[in-house]
């Protein structure tokens, strides 16, 4: 449900190998991979994409947050979502965070070039109650490090943070290796649809496995940064709304999530979330997975808004 990794090049980015560029995790981001994504995220699909998504976050916390809620934009790339919503909601508070100097200071110039002041902040400050109303707050990600229970709501879009294998260690401790959310993660990571065209070829189960682990990883943490009953607003590339994929995929996706409420053979998965709605709109930023896979079945589709209520 995020994009899919691949070692063959991108047409439109010939000198980029991105299985190989993401084993440098956030600082991917520092060199031509984030020129790509900048080129990407810069496109009018793109645009109209961030827009709709601000909207739709407006329009959802107008009803379940305070008047100045505090906002995560988690990932913050070089701030074309970021800026879109603080146009559109003058009295958030909005701490952005991300791993990559390059993206950030992106981000900086570009609020600037919009009439928006944004403050670059260490991680405790950035979400005190006092100061600017957009912080900007360089650090990797997953950082359990961060202040707990601050947020509002937090937004993920199109998420695509790769671990570099130094990671690992930091994953093991914040929760890959959980049980029972190992148990079930093999389990889903064995399991294959009852389509065949339905399952990803090239992985093996050992590889879903880790998949399904890493993202789980950071979807505990993104709680970890929530207060109860808030919200998270999660945009995936996708083809379909969740509630048209097949069994074993929206499964696979609420367990990253950390919203699978259903057993797996008699074995359960810590809850972080309820999931709660789902909008899809169709889009060209699907071709940013078909950039990285070249697979012609990634020029279709668009991307959908997931809401979660963290419990």
């Amino acid at each position: 449900m995020t994009a899919k990794k691949a070692s063959r090049r991108s047409k439109q980015a010939p000198d980029i190998d991105f299985e190989k560029a993401f084993l440098k995790g956030h600082r991917s981001y520092d060199t031509a991979v984030g020129d790509w994504w900048e080129s990407q995220a810069s496109n009018g699909a793109h645009r109209r994409a961030y827009r709709e998504v601000a909207l739709s976050i407006r329009k959802q916390l107008a009803r379940r947050a305070g008047p100045k809620p505090l906002i995560v934009d988690y990932g913050c790339g070089s701030g074309h979502f970021l800026v879109e919503l603080a146009a559109l909601y003058p009295q958030a508070r909005i701490v952005a965070l991300d791993g990559s100097t390059r993206m950030l200071e992106r981000a900086r110039l570009r609020l600037a070039a919009a009439g928006m002041e944004a403050e670059e902040m260490d991680a405790k400050s950035g979400f005190a109650s006092a100061g600017p109303r957009i912080r900007l707050v360089r650090t990797s990600l997953p950082n359990f490090s961060l202040p707990q229970g601050e947020a509002d709501a937090v937004a993920f879009l199109f998420p695509n943070l790769t671990p570099a294998p130094a990671d690992q260690p930091y994953y093991d401790r914040h929760g890959y290796k959980k049980r029972p959310d190992t148990t079930v993660a093999r389990m889903l990571a064995r399991f294959r649809e009852m389509d065949p065209e339905d399952e990803i070829p090239t992985l093996t189960a050992e590889e879903l496995y880790d998949g399904l682990m890493t993202d789980r990883v950071v979807s505990r943490h993104i709680r970890a940064l929530l207060k109860r009953g808030a919200h998270w607003f999660k945009v995936d590339y996708a083809n379909a709304l969740r509630e048209e994929l097949s069994d074993l995929t929206n499964w696979r996706g609420l367990f990253t999530e950390g919203a699978l409420e259903e057993e797996v053979k008699g074995e359960r998965a810590e809850i972080y979330f309820k999931y709660l709605r789902n909008d899809f709109r169709r889009s060209q930023v699907i071709l940013d997975v078909y950039h990285q896979t070249k697979d012609p079945t990634d020029k279709v589709g668009g991307y959908f808004i997931s809401t979660f209520r963290a419990v």
